[in-house]
């Protein structure tokens, strides 16, 4: 459907008023039911409330584990014991948390807090919830604590200096000290609490973004030293102790692919423990030394393995098709983990799948079969029958590269009928979109819409040539990909290409953008979910400046043209497609200036589009409160209904900034 919208702008583009959201999700869906076998459409009030489980943290006496959830409303810490008893809440401040972290002494769980201005501080709850303490709070940004082995200090990341560095605290005496000046993420403490070992990559001004290293620094501070010297130009990433300290097992590319690698603390013994045309992710060495899990990358699935320290033949321990153990390398966002329990009895891991939210499964370290130790779908949500499963397809690109893609389809539509179609990019830099839970995805399902998810050139998961190949293509090839993707959809009678709208998140977000940039008038709606519309002024924030220059090829006065030609904001003067943009109100990696720069250039041009930042949510709305959630899917709903069913929905959405 095509609409006037110089017309049709009415109030919609008035100066940044607050305008609420009411949607009657119910209202037609009597409507709908036109035949037996159609689904009644899923409620956006309860998909928000699936809100999953991404990190947890086991107790020293392997009896409970630490999570993050926001299935009481708000981003809370819980506990849960593995006898299975019901999870209790023991923090109630609001503050959006993540990556939380027991003590090896039992009495505190240290974990992340965003502020409502964004600034991320390290917090703890004393383990039975009375005391909850400030552990650091400055001006900067704080992240990924990480505790000492006898419980007195903390190492975390600190970006008070620019790029994160690693800072430890005496809590005894408050005193911070900076352990490093190496630019570092996914820092680990040694067991014996001599070392710390982390990522960094080397190389000045690395656009390409190929490289990474594994370095040591002794815990008291002093010459950092690098263990994977010789390894330009492919990536050595999440190391992990040996219980006794004197070895590292790490994920290392030098094939192509992600597999696992063992070292000696010295950097001698580089040993191979696999070498497979897969990618590995997330190597967890068992508390008793013998063994090393992993995640596994198989085509849109992840499983979880072990394999013998010593090396051997692996065994796959999750055994529920799906996301297990999280998707994406470390650091890269609320994707799901895996780890040991203490005494090394069970491990956890999380679970997804297309009818699953995200949460922890348990299984005894020898392997039988995994059980589910928390449940977070709501009651209403949990026959597996309500949702749909995507089938595969493979379609070759414009340059002869074949690009992989979940089709997700209707269910009790007519054969002949073409479907209207949503592109859904994926969320995050180099992750995928993968088997695994999506409330977007189901709700759109489930109103009648068939959902494309490529993974497009630079998704991850596939090797690590795949992933470079977007190197300065971003935006252009990427979009190629995704629209030559729809070009085959309709040219086999599978969709109506007049009724094709497009959603991202995150990365996905600026994804979505870029392809209205590049071809606006294939889409007859889109919403874009914390995204970027300006290349340039992206390019300077700390957080996304090395993800722009590596999407681009370089900096903005070294390639202009890319910088304007896959940013939204320069097209704004012809552009045709309603588009509504979601922001979180404490995000600092997609600020809000995003959307101010996008709005000035569309008010005064009178285009079409509204906007809502939802105050005190970060980045990744999957740390969002279920409310947060809920506008979202309702906003995109109300967009996608009117502009592409003509089922006119009141689009009445709060700009509350």
């Amino acid at each position: 459907m095509r609409i006037d919208f110089a017309a049709s702008k009415k109030t919609f583009a008035s100066r940044f008023a607050f305008i609420a959201v009411v949607f009657v999700v119910s209202v037609g869906v009597g409507m709908l039911l036109t035949q037996e076998s159609v689904r009644a459409p899923l409620a956006a009030a309860s998909l928000s409330r699936a809100t999953g489980v991404f990190a947890f943290s086991w107790s020293p006496d392997s009896t409970d584990v630490a999570f993050v959830s926001a299935q009481g409303g708000t981003s809370e810490i819980w506990l849960v014991d593995i006898a299975a008893d019901a999870p209790r809440r023991i923090t109630s401040d609001g503050l959006p948390k993540s990556d939380p972290q027991w003590s090896p002494d039992g009495r505190w769980i240290a974990f992340v807090a965003t502020e409502a201005d964004g600034r991320t501080d390290i917090l703890g709850v004393s383990s039975d919830g009375a005391e909850t303490r400030t552990f650091v709070a400055t001006p900067s940004g704080e992240s990924a604590p990480r505790w000492s082995p006898d419980s007195s200090r903390l190492l975390f990341l600190s970006d008070a200096e620019g790029p994160d560095r690693l800072m430890v605290i005496d809590l005894e005496s408050g005193e911070i000290r900076t352990i490093s000046d190496t630019p570092a993420s996914d820092p680990q403490w040694s067991p014996d609490g001599e070392s710390i070992a982390f990522v960094s990559d080397p190389l000045p001004n690395d656009d390409r973004r190929d490289n990474e290293d594994i370095f040591v620094v002794p815990a008291g501070g002093g010459p950092t030293r690098l263990l994977t010297p010789g390894t330009q130009r492919y990536r050595d990433y999440a190391p992990s102790w040996s219980p006794d300290s004197s070895k590292l097992v790490f994920v290392s590319e030098r094939n192509g692919f992600s597999n696992l690698y063992t070292i000696d603390l010295d950097g001698g013994n580089r040993t191979p423990l696999t070498d497979t045309e897969l990618d590995q992710h997330r190597p967890r060495w068992s508390p008793d030394g013998r063994s090393i899990a992993f995640v596994q990358v198989e085509d849109f699935e992840f499983h979880v393995w072990l394999i013998p320290a010593a090396g051997g033949r692996p065994i796959q321990v999750s055994d529920r098709a799906g996301t297990n153990g999280g998707f994406q390398r470390p650091n890269q966002g609320p994707a799901g983990t895996l780890g040991w329990s203490p005494d090394g009895r069970f491990l956890a891991f999380t679970h997804s799948d297309p009818a699953r939210t995200s949460d922890i499964w348990i299984v005894p370290g020898g392997g039988v079969r995994p059980t589910p130790l928390t449940n977070s779908m709501p009651v209403e949500l949990r026959r597996e029958s309500q949702f749909t499963s995507p089938e595969i397809r493979t379609y070759r690109s414009f340059d002869g590269v074949d690009i992989r893609a979940l089709i997700y389809r209707p269910t009790g539509r007519s054969g002949q009928e073409r479907y209207p179609a949503i592109l859904v990019f994926r969320d995050t830099v180099e992750g995928a979109n993968a088997i695994a839970w999506d409330p977007f995805i189901q709700s759109f399902v489930s109103n009648g819409y068939l959902v494309f998810a490529p993974n497009i050139r630079g998704s991850g998961g596939q090797g690590r040539d795949y992933r470079q190949s977007i190197f300065g293509q971003g935006g252009d090839a990427d979009i190629r990909d995704a629209l030559i993707g729809l070009d085959s959809l309709s040219a086999d009678g599978v969709i109506d290409a007049e009724r094709v709208g497009v959603f991202g998140a995150g990365s996905g977000g600026f994804h979505a953008a870029a392809a209205l940039a590049r071809d606006g008038s294939r889409f007859g709606a889109a919403v874009s979910l914390e995204g970027i519309t300006d290349l340039v002024t992206a390019a300077s924030y700390p957080v996304t400046a090395s993800w722009i220059r590596y999407m681009a090829g370089g900096t903005p006065m070294d390639l202009p043209r890319p910088y304007y030609e896959r940013s939204l904001i320069n097209f704004v003067g012809t552009l045709r497609t309603p588009i509504i943009f979601l922001y979180g109100g404490a995000d600092v990696t997609v600020p809000f200036q995003q959307i101010e720069q996008f709005a000035v250039q569309a008010e005064v041009g009178g285009k079409w589009f509204d906007y809502r930042a939802f105050d005190g949510e970060p980045h990744g709305w999957q740390h969002w409160r279920p409310n947060s959630v809920r506008v979202a899917l309702e906003a995109a709903h109300a967009l996608f209904d009117t502009h592409l069913l003509g089922r006119a929905r009141p689009i009445t959405l709060s700009r509350n900034r």
